[in-house]
C-alpha cells in the first residue's frame, strides 16, 4: 500500500505543480486543493473510500513530495 500511496502523491504533485509550489509557500487554499486531488486519485485507484490511516499517509507523502518538487 505504501508504494501506491507514494505513487499517487508523486503523480498528484507532478500534475499540479502550481499547487505544490503554493503548498511550499503557504498560499491560501493550495494545500487543501492538492490534498483533495490526491485523495480523489487514491480513491479512484483503490475503488473505495480511504481509511483515516490511508488518508493521513497520503497527506504525509504529499507534503514530502511537494517539498521536493522543483
Amino acid at each position: 500500500m505504501d508504494e501506491v500511496i507514494l505513487d499517487v502523491a508523486r503523480q498528484t504533485v507532478q500534475t499540479w505543480p502550481d499547487l505544490a509550489l503554493g503548498t511550499r509557500t503557504a498560499r491560501p487554499k493550495a494545500w487543501g486543493a492538492l490534498a483533495g486531488h490526491g485523495v480523489a486519485a487514491l480513491r479512484a485507484r483503490l475503488g473505495r473510500r480511504l481509511t483515516d490511516a490511508e488518508r493521513r499517509a497520503l497527506w504525509t507523502a504529499l507534503w514530502r513530495e511537494a517539498a521536493r518538487a522543483p
